[in-house]
């Protein structure tokens, strides 16, 4: 069978998403350390992950781990239950839109990935501070994200959050969110973040 290659890089949150949902699943793959401009024809948008599997290249995460979830058994990412499944897509939807547009291009304007002006910055620092109360609240009301089990929501959560505590603007808001620290503490136990731990990049000058 066709070795599965992830393409990307662990500091990025979309590749380690897309690596622990690997993980979680078991499905044995390769992390080929790839960066958007390395990419080539595997990603039209130039953006990181891209997999690789046979004939099938993918891009978009979204699509990667609906693509685990059909093609490959091992533990679910999304739950049979139509309402509990759309739960799943709705919190990893608001990570990929509310948490990505604020905290992550924040993170990204601070490692020199996203060069801003300072005060873009921290408009995104101020949307941070307004959005992540809204997960700890969901998290105050489930053991994961979006239920009592583990999904996809969860795996798209935990690489973004992993880097507020690196940050002295991020930490507070952290700080300040007991319940997502209760569930990061469970996360990081897990063989799948284990796994994954990048290697953080340098804060800008």
């Amino acid at each position: 069978m066709a070795t599965l290659k992830i393409h990307g890089v662990l500091p990025s949150p979309f590749t380690r998403t897309v690596v622990m949902a690997a993980h979680e699943k078991g499905i044995g793959h390769e992390l080929v350390p790839t960066t958007p401009p390395e990419l080539g024809a595997l990603n039209p948008f130039g953006k990181i992950p891209v997999l690789v599997h046979g004939e099938v290249t993918l891009f978009e995460s979204l699509a990667i781990l609906r693509y685990f979830e059909r093609a490959f058994p091992g533990p679910k990412l999304w739950p049979d239950d139509p309402r509990a499944a759309a739960a799943v897509d709705q919190w990893a939807s608001a990570v990929s839109d509310s948490l990505v547009n604020s905290a992550l291009r924040f993170i990204a304007a601070r490692f020199g990935f996203l060069p801003v002006p300072e005060e873009m910055a921290q408009k995104y620092l101020e949307k941070a501070h307004q959005v992540v109360p809204a997960f700890d609240r969901q998290l105050g009301r489930s053991r994961f994200l979006a239920g009592e089990g583990l999904s996809a929501a969860d795996l798209y959560l935990f690489p973004l959050l992993a880097y507020f505590p690196d940050l002295p603007e991020l930490k507070p808001i952290l700080d300040a969110a007991p319940h997502c620290r209760r569930w990061m503490a469970e996360m990081a136990t897990r063989p799948s973040a284990q796994a994954t731990v990048p290697q953080k990049p340098k804060l800008a000058a």
